[in-house]
């Protein structure tokens, strides 16, 4: 009996590490599988990755004639506030600097005759008008200084004296204009006296007028939430004239050089991403996921995706990315 039931425990124990065994075995083969199937899975979306950072065309010598190459290089970026503005110039403009002057008689009299009128550009020692004096002599007064009238006050009869507000005429140095404007609020802080700014009006496409901020008004219309600036622009030819539109545009931080290509080799494809097209033997091109910042002067800055000195196309860029999105021929 006792023999027996040894035999009996010895056949379950062999049956129990049999399972046993066969457990691990089936484990194993589990664990074995699963990691294939991620390593599966890893490699296809690694694959997806590089064929999107890697699709590439290559080009006949026809073809390549068609499109120009440049080498990655660097722009300085300056971060620029944009406006529009009026110019003004009236009898106001120039009361608060020293481009004007009133030209008073020398001495009391009437006035007799009158020779320029509101708006005349006038040269200096340029007789603007006469005053009978008390002996009835007849004085001439002239411009002292070169520019146009911007007020007259003189007629015929009229009882004028040295000193004695308002003056008969008054004349301008109108080389200088103000250009007016608002900001908003958010961008007040951005601005200030001193700053150069360029302008651009509608009247004279093409040009560039220079000037410089002059004075930024401290109270901020409670309406608008507005900043009322004002520049200083230089019209030496009187030019400009009151009320004229102004775009104008302020550099508000010193210029930042960083990698840059012709905005030309920016391709935006349709999903949105930017793109541009790199080749190492002028043959063969690779599309390059790229990420950009400032565009400025038909530059783009580029913060990641190429590195200055590699080849990149410029004229036909967008023509190899519709090379990719073609469909093939039959």
């Amino acid at each position: 009996m006792l023999q027996r039931h040894k035999a009996y425990f010895a056949a379950r124990l062999d049956r129990a590490a049999i399972c046993s065994m066969a457990r691990i075995v089936a484990c194993i083969a589990a664990l074995t599988a699963c990691n294939r199937f991620q390593e599966a899975a890893n490699s296809q979306g690694s694959t997806s990755s590089v064929s999107r950072s890697e699709a590439a065309v290559e080009l006949s010598p026809d073809q390549l004639r068609a499109i120009k190459l440049q080498k990655v290089g660097s722009y300085a970026f300056y971060i620029e506030k944009k406006g529009i503005g009026n110019i003004d110039f009236d009898t106001k403009l120039y009361f608060d600097n020293s481009l004007a002057v009133q030209v008073f008689p020398p001495r009391a009299g009437r006035i007799g005759r009158t020779l320029a009128e509101l708006g005349d550009a006038v040269e200096k020692g340029q007789l603007l008008y006469t005053v009978y004096a008390s002996d009835r002599a007849e004085l001439s007064v002239a411009s002292p200084i070169a520019g146009q009238v911007t007020a007259v006050n003189a007629s015929p009869g009229l009882t004028v004296e040295p000193g004695k507000a308002p003056a008969p005429y008054a004349v301008a140095d109108v080389s200088t204009k103000w250009l007016v404007a608002s900001v908003p609020e958010s961008d007040g802080s951005f601005f200030k006296v001193g700053e150069l700014i360029g302008a651009s009006l509608m009247a004279y496409p093409g040009r560039a007028f220079q000037g410089r901020i002059i004075k930024i008004y401290p109270a901020v219309d409670g309406t608008t939430h507005r900043v009322m600036i004002r520049s200083e622009i230089a019209d030496p030819g009187n030019e400009l004239r009151s009320g004229m539109l102004a775009d104008f545009v302020v550099r508000v931080t010193e210029p930042n050089e960083a990698t840059a290509i012709p905005a030309n080799g920016v391709v935006r494809e349709p999903d949105g991403t930017m793109t541009a097209w790199v080749t190492s033997d002028r043959r063969r091109f690779s599309q390059r996921v790229i990420k950009t910042g400032l565009r400025q002067d038909d530059q783009v800055q580029i913060l990641e995706g190429v590195e200055r000195g590699e080849l990149v196309v410029t004229d036909g860029a967008v023509f190899l990315s519709n090379m990719l999105q073609a469909p093939p021929s039959d």
